[in-house]
């Protein structure tokens, strides 16, 4: 007997955002719709999303499914406040080449050809296996600070950190720091609201990078150097 698919039947808005929230809460979303509600046109898709908190570990899954999947045009991920999966003749029109960006709206082959790679786009995200948990800790405190050492207070999100571990630094993938010492805080009804507190060391080049505040999320055994 045949699989139904139910998602099939929802709109791409919903589906959207069913695939994206299987990676984390959603603060916003944008899905253009399939159709023009006026003229019954076809529409040039985009997909924009911002999750709750910052993911940058998984900026090489949207990289890939932007640059992989799509069969009929070009498309690009890019990355800021918020993310964004859009052919990439728009992308390269808000940068200045104004021209091209009406070309592709005006066009229903071009048009229905994105609409086509939008499905496969969102049907790949929604494919992905769940990834690794992995730590991420928020820095609290900083109590010494060099180019090549960080010791601070961090606040731990998720996961579990762990001496010996690689995090790198939210929106910097090329700064990675090794944890090298780790004291937990018992917690304190003074700083009960800021979550479990832990003091750690973390050694490598861009350490002296680090300011308050900044994330760093853990990197997954299978993706560690060397």
């Amino acid at each position: 007997m045949a699989v139904i698919n139910v998602e099939q039947g929802l709109p791409r808005f919903v589906r959207a955002r069913m695939a994206l929230e299987r990676f984390a809460p959603l603060a916003w979303i944008k899905s253009v719709s399939e159709t023009n509600n006026t003229t019954g046109l076809v529409q040039l898709p985009l997909l924009g999303w911002r999750f709750s908190e910052p993911h940058p570990e998984l900026r090489d899954v949207f990289l890939s499914i932007a640059r992989d999947v799509p069969q009929n045009i070009e498309w690009t991920f890019r990355e800021g406040r918020n993310s964004f999966i859009l052919p990439a003749e728009i992308a390269d029109s808000e940068e200045g080449s104004e021209g091209s960006g009406a070309r592709m709206r005006g066009d229903q082959d071009i048009c229905i050809a994105a609409s086509e790679d939008m499905e496969q786009i969102i049907d790949a995200i929604a494919a992905q296996p769940a990834l690794p948990a992995v730590a991420r800790m928020v820095v609290f405190q900083i109590a010494k600070s060099s180019p090549d050492e960080l010791m601070c207070v961090a606040q731990e999100l998720t996961g579990e950190a762990e001496v010996g571990m690689i995090f790198r630094l939210g929106g910097m993938p090329d700064v990675e720091l090794r944890l090298t010492a780790l004291h937990r805080y018992p917690p304190r009804p003074e700083t009960r609201r800021h979550g479990p507190l832990t003091k750690i060391t973390l050694a490598g080049a861009g350490a002296g990078t680090i300011a308050r505040k900044d994330l760093l999320v853990g990197v997954p055994l299978s993706q560690e150097h060397g």
